[in-house]
């Protein structure tokens, strides 16, 4: 950073600017910047990304106990792993019999049961999960995962969310969730009870939206986070729409699926996860013989509490 030292013209050439006779530390910290160099910033945009390969290297029959990223941090320009610049996926595969641990920077973290059964312990907290469970755990702590059988699990955290700002988890005492557990049974049942209802007009889908004692008011899965289970039937569309928030999605049942993202055709594919980008105008289609199962997480609640939502039809 520099003080002029050649004739410029327009606030857009102009450099960041240092005070020229700063005498203290603080003073020689600040920096100066004007509209047209500030608010005209560059930011790479958050691309339409599917995570395909990932999804087959976890559910390989020779994966080893691991964690596979869906990382782009590098397209984002980030100092840290991400799959969008507040969230970050990822397949986590144990072999029958091994165990992986884990202690993620999160104010929480979710994790969809692709396939097998196990355990999680993170203090005095277990947790039996198999097939089809959601559970929710606490960032910050240390979480020990055992495949009773062959395990893939799918992971999604808000890591990069606090990376941004330097923060660290909450302490126990002051987090904002606590252990969560949705089993595969119960989740069945929401939506046959769902669909035992008439969808309410303008609603953008049948959905069960996770959420929890400690966040009921917001209706999240985190301040921040929230996490939906999507359905959509044979031969039907979900209507366009956008959103300001971007949406990380896990294929659970989408044969014959495709979404249309801004104009493109994105076909989905089994266990793959896909990046909708923020403000991209997106429906969903089921041009196939079964119920499509989706699971969406979003980082929404920042909108939602900056009454910024941005959701429309289009």
């Amino acid at each position: 950073m520099e003080t002029i030292t050649r004739r410029v013209t327009r606030m857009g050439e102009m450099p960041p600017q240092k005070q020229r006779d700063a005498v203290t530390d603080a003073q020689r910290r600040a920096v100066y910047f004007n509209p047209a160099t500030a608010f005209m910033r560059k930011l790479s945009r958050v691309p339409g990304s599917t995570f395909a390969e990932e999804a087959d290297r976890a559910l390989a029959a020779d994966a080893p106990t691991s964690v596979i990223y869906c990382d782009i941090s590098d397209t984002l320009e980030a100092k840290t792993p991400c799959t969008t610049p507040h969230l970050l996926a990822r397949y986590i595969a144990i072999r029958a019999g091994e165990r992986i641990a884990t202690e993620l920077v999160a104010s929480g973290v979710v994790h969809y049961v692709i396939r097998g059964s196990g355990n999680v312990r993170q203090g005095d907290v277990s947790i039996d999960w198999q097939a089809g469970d959601v559970f929710i755990l606490p960032g910050g702590e240390h979480a020990a995962f055992e495949a009773r059988e062959g395990a893939v699990l799918w992971a999604v955290g808000n890591e990069p969310m606090l990376a941004f700002e330097g923060w660290q988890p909450a302490p126990r005492d002051r987090a904002p969730i606590e252990a969560i557990h949705y089993p595969a049974r119960e989740i069945q049942r929401q939506i046959d009870l769902m669909y035992s209802l008439e969808k309410e007009e303008g609603t953008a889908a049948r959905a069960v939206i996770f959420s929890s004692d400690s966040q009921l008011d917001g209706r999240n899965i985190l301040p921040t986070l929230s996490l939906a289970y999507n359905t959509l039937e044979p031969g039907t569309m979900q209507r366009a729409h956008r959103h300001n928030s971007v949406a990380v999605t896990l294929t659970i049942e989408g044969g014959g699926c495709y979404s249309i993202v801004d104009g493109e055709r994105k076909d989905w594919l089994p266990w793959a996860t896909t990046i909708t980008p923020p403000c991209s105008g997106h429906s969903h289609h089921n041009d196939g013989a079964k119920r499509a199962l989706f699971l969406i997480v979003q980082d929404g609640g920042v909108y939602t509490n900056a009454r910024a939502t941005g959701f429309e039809f289009v």
